[in-house]
């Protein structure tokens, strides 16, 4: 795909474009570092069949010992929960292992697994078509767990969600909370929201809006290519939606949305929020798909008894001191 290591790459996006380079000895140190401080290597729950393999068969060669962290934490809960279907060979269970694994020994398992059902494995992995989402996740909340939930309803069952943390963005100077907190915060929820078929949906440590985000569609494009999947499929909400569409119509300079849309592999799953008038955005797709071809799917929002949540609610609720409704809208499903 072009492109080349330290071609304003981060250190994140250096690693899977290692991955999908086959050079799997140069990533393995870095994973095994990561894990022995807790850190799970999730983008291997989402690589495509030949780079999973590769990569396992090059870590049980490598056979890394040394002090493990292993945590006791919801992963290794989580991970213990998916240990039996994987062991009968399930190859959904098997490939959320990684993304679980919280030590050097639990991802020795969980690629030995791996290879040892290689077929079912391989089997549920290809043709899978990856909803790249990211969100500031500043906090994240329920309205982000139901867009995704709502993505792979749309999607259909060979679908899968590839989550990220945004890194910086385009309007927000700043954010309340540092990556590593909002991204941590926001892998938990995920995971551990009943909203959310856990074997669908993986957050993975690449943050977004920046390296190459910052160029085009490189990232988007990047992230696919490691997945397998042969269009972009964007999961975006109609707030956005709307905005770049009317930006688009009056001539502003909007150079990475239309990018975005006049790129043939791309295809945009826009997620009809409550707070946006149905009429408005089905003319907006209307309007989008007949001027650059995008192939778009509308989106219907699973419904919660809440106002439409949004990080900006949840903080001024809490300045007002309503911390039961700020509570509501960002837990939800989780305090049950």
């Amino acid at each position: 795909m072009g492109i080349e290591r330290g071609a304003g790459a981060t250190p994140q996006e250096e690693l899977i474009i290692a991955l999908n380079g086959g050079l799997y000895d140069s990533v393995l140190p870095v994973a095994a570092q990561n894990l022995r401080g807790g850190q799970s290597p999730s983008y291997l729950s989402v690589a495509r069949p030949d780079a999973l393999f590769g990569f396992a068969e090059a870590w049980q060669q490598a056979d890394p010992v040394g002090k493990d962290a292993d945590p006791q934490d919801y992963k290794t809960n989580l991970f213990d929960e998916q240990l039996p279907p994987a062991l009968r060979g399930d190859p959904a269970a098997i490939s959320e292992l990684p993304k679980l694994a919280t030590s050097v020994g639990r991802l020795s398992l969980a690629l030995q697994l791996v290879l040892d059902n290689r077929g079912a494995v391989q089997e549920w992995r290809t043709g899978r078509q990856y909803l790249q989402y990211a969100g500031s996740f500043d906090p994240q909340h329920v309205g982000h767990r139901l867009a995704v939930a709502s993505g792979l309803d749309a999607a259909g069952a060979q679908s899968s969600a590839l989550v990220q943390t945004m890194g910086g963005h385009p309007v927000k100077a700043d954010f309340s909370r540092p990556y590593d907190e909002r991204y941590a915060q926001s892998e938990a929820r995920f995971y551990m929201s009943p909203f959310i078929d856990n074997a669908r949906v993986t957050q993975v440590d690449v943050p977004a809006g920046t390296g190459l985000a910052r160029t085009g569609l490189e990232q988007m494009r990047l992230l696919a290519e490691f997945c397998g999947d042969d269009r972009l499929r964007w999961l975006i909400g109609s707030d956005k939606f709307l905005a770049d569409t009317a930006g688009i119509r009056q001539g502003k300079p909007q150079p990475k949305a239309a990018a975005r849309f006049a790129d043939p592999r791309l295809h945009a799953y826009v997620l009809h929020r409550q707070s946006d008038p149905l009429s408005a955005l089905e003319n907006a797709i209307d309007y989008i798909a007949g001027k650059f071809g995008t192939a778009v799917t509308l989106v219907r929002e699973r419904p919660y008894d809440c106002a439409p949540a949004s990080s900006t609610s949840i903080k001024l609720l809490r300045a007002q001191g309503r911390q039961a409704e700020a509570d509501h809208m960002e837990l939800y499903e989780l305090a049950r």
